[in-house]
């Protein structure tokens, strides 16, 4: 048996043909030759998804703080860098 992998974007376009068809979910597992419970699985990550889009939880602006916490460390640590570097170098003179 061929266990088929699904690209996100066939994922999203089965379930949205499910969303928008009249079409049984039984008749649409079985045109993409899929389970029924590997279809409930994708519709609960697609709607968790939505859900979490219209609530305005954006990852983008995790990751834009995160970066930005780690810009300021970066920035922290090349200044006592630099410190240490000058009080190293008026050592050896």
């Amino acid at each position: 048996m061929v266990v088929k992998t699904y690209t996100v974007e066939e994922k999203y376009n089965i379930i949205f043909e499910s969303l928008s068809t009249n079409q049984s979910i039984s008749e649409i597992c079985r045109k993409y030759e899929i389970s029924p419970s590997t279809f409930q699985i994708w519709k609960e990550q697609f709607l968790t998804g939505a859900r979490s889009g219209l609530e305005g939880k954006s990852k983008k602006s995790l990751y834009e703080k995160e970066i930005s916490h780690l810009k300021s460390t970066i920035a922290d640590l090349a200044i006592a860098n630099d410190t240490l570097k000058k009080i190293q170098q008026g050592r050896k003179r």
